[in-house]
């Protein structure tokens, strides 16, 4: 087995090679085929109470959500990607830190830490986006708004442009002036207020942990309590609406929507089909859509998703093989 798994990386090895040989070749077609110039994006983590709770490999899910940000602030990328960094809890959000490099922002993550409050997803969401489109408006970017959350919306201020009920009606169709109406207006068109058929101005990629499993600490309940001294109760399960709004505005935006059971294996970076293995599927699904952008090329076979199927991606997939496959079976599609 083991002279097997040698042999087989190193001929992966020898096709990275090739493939290397290639990049400068496909380097100029590339640059003509891709939209945008480099990339912003804001990566919002949620740090309320709820985030204490712990997953079934004995970490919290702040951990978890930590640990899945580092892994895409790591990606490489063939386009210059600029981040910042916010967290929310309580009634309000933290500005960690302004529009960055990579290994800043990898600075700051490390420095996080959880804490006790309740939920003000959408004032956060909201907020963000703001601060995307006021940030270099004059240069061609794409615009990013990376979400890392357990959900539970309940505390957006009345002050805020997207407070507002839970809505009545489920995806698509939210309620008008309802938060879930408001927040994918914002990610639309930059007004809360103004619903339009049009395409987004940003892309919504949201990362979602899920399931009740046990508390932080025994026989300590974990609740969210803010500093006003509101409380909100932990949901067992968060319910099938609110998994539709996240999937189906991620969806429609143009970005990346994962959901990560505390029971669950994590995801694996370089996973096109999420089995949970880095395996030939994935292998051959970026090597068959090689220097092809996206579309005509599928959205899995852009690992890194910079609009084109590269060299970038291709190294993720190869320095990833192996990942996860012990930790469920590989199911190739």
């Amino acid at each position: 087995m083991e002279v097997k798994t040698q042999t087989r990386l190193s001929w992966l090895a020898l096709q990275v090679l090739l493939v290397a040989a290639l990049a400068p070749v496909l380097g100029a077609g590339e640059a003509v085929a891709q939209t945008f110039s480099e990339e912003h994006i804001l990566i919002v983590i949620d740090r309320s109470g709820s985030m204490q709770l712990v997953r079934n490999n004995g970490q919290t899910r702040f951990t978890e959500a930590i640990r899945q940000a580092k892994a895409y602030v790591n990606l490489p990328s063939s386009r210059p990607r600029s981040f910042a960094v916010w967290t929310f809890e309580e009634v309000s959000y933290i500005k960690e830190q302004g529009f960055a490099d990579a290994a800043t922002t990898l600075s700051t993550l490390n420095r996080l830490s959880v804490g006790n409050g309740v939920t003000p997803l959408a004032y956060a969401v909201c907020d963000a986006v703001d601060e995307l489109l006021q940030y270099e408006p004059g240069v061609n970017a794409k615009k990013v708004v990376r979400l890392v959350s357990d959900g539970e919306e309940n505390s957006t201020p009345s002050s805020s442009q997207c407070h507002g009920p839970d809505s009545t009606s489920p995806y698509p169709n939210f309620s008008m002036d309802s938060w879930q109406w408001k927040v994918r207006n914002m990610l639309k068109t930059g007004d809360p207020l103004r619903d339009d058929p049009g395409p987004y101005k940003l892309v919504f990629d949201v990362n979602v942990l899920y399931d009740y499993v046990r508390f932080a600490r025994a026989g300590s309940p974990v609740r969210e309590v803010s500093s006003t001294g509101n409380a909100a109760p932990i949901r067992p399960l968060l319910t099938s609406a609110y998994f539709a709004f996240l999937q189906g505005v991620s969806k429609d935006s143009g970005g990346t929507f994962t959901a990560i059971g505390d029971s669950s294996p994590v995801p694996v970076q370089g996973d096109t089909n999420q089995d949970y293995c880095v395996n030939d599927t994935d292998y051959h699904l970026v090597l068959n859509h090689y220097g092809n952008t996206v579309p005509p090329a599928p959205v899995a076979a852009d690992v890194n998703r910079d609009g084109v199927v590269d060299y970038y991606d291709y190294t993720i997939v190869v320095n990833n093989y192996g990942s996860g496959c012990g930790s469920s079976p590989a199911v190739d599609k």
